[in-house]
């Protein structure tokens, strides 16, 4: 009987080891070495949130402990008069502690609705303008408020996975009030439109802090869509969605072949560790809007997806065509996307704290299941673009089992396979050449 528990820890031990060696090859095979250290990290910095939360619990812990367990509130923003520069909007709830502020936005100009990030509760809103110019906002200069009782987020009010439509909000900006919240947050002001795909903020690194901590991520975007130049009505809209734990600058070399006088290209920026379910209703809801606003109004779109982009994508383009066939989809092209799950992610389950798109792509899992249901393959024109490796069944990183998955692929109206690494695809001469040929195709339909 002595001799039965050391054997045993021995044996737990083993365990323990193997499980950490194949929750290192996960990494690699899923994210690259780099992303190691990321998890690492990531796996510390739960630890202490939730030691925290215990400690001192508070809203604004709860939703960077749980951003998959949060909700897009959205509503619309009517101005008394024309105004340049981005406003604020700030939620305080009274659920752990009196008038807490559990998330600040800035919402960047032209100001047409507002977004605040949330885990279920009660929200009151307040809205800010920097009025005296000061580059802050500030406590005096509060222009509109919830009236009326607080707002109620709840999951059964959320249809799309991410959206609970807000109430609309008429802010006076003749008239600000003072109000006892401690406010004083700088302005920042992002443009969505950057010179080059070169510029600091699609830096690699920020694709790592997307896929580990997204509310770091979305701290350093304040939106979601970006281009190299302003809005153009005239050329094509082409909607670039990269992989997990990408940024658009992966687009690099198929961006710069592009014919610039026909077609304009945007990229959706995304935290790439978020739900898989939300990420595609927030690019629909993205393009939803842009067909109805008059700022950035869609006439011909084509997306444009890498990887687990292609399922964010196809997420997006099913809950799309719940509306009805989108007047303004040209087309989908999608390159090297895991359409039947990565074995490996099967092991998301098991690991001391999971990354959520890595259980939604592991195969058979409830969001693959739903998103072999859509409808949008079967109405758009679709191009699959695959790649493999001389003598392997893989890019090196997705098995083409998966790329071609028959509930997919068989609705494409064209496959084409090249011999290019999962990353190398993006930055072929020959994939390029095909994929201009492509698009020329469904820019004439």
């Amino acid at each position: 009987m002595g001799n039965k528990k050391p054997e045993r820890r021995r044996k737990l031990a083993k365990r323990g080891l193997l499980f950490f060696l194949l929750f290192l090859f996960f990494l690699m095979f899923v994210a690259g070495c780099a992303h190691i250290f990321g998890y690492l990290d990531f796996w510390q910095r739960q630890g202490e949130l939730r030691k925290e939360f215990r400690d001192e619990p508070s809203v604004e812990l709860l939703r960077e402990l749980q951003p998959e367990d949060c909700y897009l509130l959205v509503g619309r923003v009517v101005l008394n008069r024309d105004r340049q520069g981005p406003l604020l909007v700030v939620a305080v709830t009274d659920t752990f502690k009196k008038r807490e502020i559990v998330a600040s936005r800035i919402l960047q100009a032209p100001v047409d609705y507002y977004q605040a990030y949330l885990p279920e509760g009660k929200y009151d809103l307040y809205f800010f303008a920097d009025l005296d110019m000061n580059g802050y906002f500030d406590a005096h200069e509060m222009i509109g408020r919830t009236t009326g009782g607080p707002i109620e987020i709840t999951r059964a009010g959320v249809k799309d996975g991410l959206t609970m439509k807000g109430p609309s909000f008429n802010l006076d900006l003749g008239a600000p009030q003072k109000t006892d919240l401690p406010m004083r947050i700088k302005v920042k002001e992002q443009a969505y439109a950057h010179e080059s795909l070169d510029d600091e903020f699609f830096d690699p690194a920020y694709g790592l802090l997307g896929l580990y901590d997204p509310k770091a991520l979305m701290a350093h975007t304040q939106r979601y869509l970006f281009s190299l130049e302003k809005f153009d009505p005239d050329k094509t809209i082409m909607v670039f969605v990269h992989g997990i734990g990408g940024t658009p600058r992966d687009f690099k070399y198929l961006v710069d072949g592009l014919e610039k006088t026909r077609y304009q290209p945007w990229f959706y920026f995304y935290p790439s560790g978020m739900p898989l379910q939300k990420l595609g209703s927030l690019l629909a809801n993205l393009l939803r809007f842009g067909s109805k606003t008059l700022t950035y109004q869609l006439e011909r779109v084509i997306v444009v997806a890498h990887s687990m982009g292609g399922l964010v994508a196809l997420s997006a383009l099913n809950q799309l065509w719940i509306d009805g066939p989108p007047p303004y989809l040209r087309g989908y092209i999608s390159f090297n996307s895991p359409y039947g799950g990565v074995d490996a992610a099967k092991m998301a389950g098991k690991m001391p704290v999971a990354v959520s798109s890595w259980t939604d792509i592991a195969p058979g899992s409830p969001f693959l299941e739903g998103l072999y249901q859509g409808k949008a393959l079967q109405n758009i024109p679709f191009y699959l673009f695959f790649g493999y490796q001389t003598g392997e069944g893989s890019d090196g990183t997705i098995s083409l089992r998966s790329q071609l998955e028959p509930k997919v692929h068989l609705s494409a109206s064209k496959s084409y396979g090249f011999h290019a690494t999962h990353v190398g695809i993006l930055n072929d001469e020959e994939t390029r050449r095909v994929f201009n040929q492509v698009l020329k195709k469904l820019n004439t339909r």
